[in-house]
């Protein structure tokens, strides 16, 4: 199964990092960029748990994937695809951790992706193969440098 495992740090305590990947506000459209306000949908949330359909459309593709959310791990959140027009539900899903370490936290965002044999399931699964690692590691950065914005606005 093709994973992509990025581990990076945040000047931000885990409690920050994990609230975000908690809240399914209109605020997740400003700290994950693949998630664009006209493809986001909660269907319901709850003290641990959402369901949730997030997507996003990069030029002609549109991708997007409905989540079982998780999170009474403590530190991790974890996202089990249940649907999505290019992921194979069987075997998808993503987690992120935050651990405390000096100056901030330890984060890491793990991408396990079973892809749909559909021409567009194919050709991204190719993509995520050769170049997973730099990609979701950029978004990784992207992720995490708009929530300590976000953090450090005042109010």
């Amino acid at each position: 199964m093709p994973t992509i495992r990025i581990v990076t740090k945040s000047s931000l305590q885990p409690d920050q990092v994990l609230a975000a990947a908690r809240d399914f506000s209109a605020r997740r459209c400003e700290i994950f960029p693949a998630v664009q306000p006209k493809y986001f949908a909660v269907h319901s949330s709850g003290e641990h748990s959402a369901d949730v359909t997030e997507g996003t459309r990069s030029g002609p593709m549109y991708n997007w994937e409905r989540c079982d959310y998780q999170w009474s791990e403590r530190g991790t959140v974890f996202a089990d695809v249940t649907d999505s027009n290019v992921y194979d539900p069987d075997g998808s899903w993503w987690k992120l951790t935050a651990a405390p370490m000096a100056g901030g936290s330890r984060v890491e965002m793990i991408w396990q992706r079973n892809f749909n044999r559909t021409l567009k399931g194919r050709f991204l699964n190719i993509v995520f193969k050769r170049a997973g690692n730099r990609l979701f590691g950029g978004y990784a950065q992207e992720i995490l440098k708009n929530l300590e914005e976000l953090e450090a606005q005042p109010g």
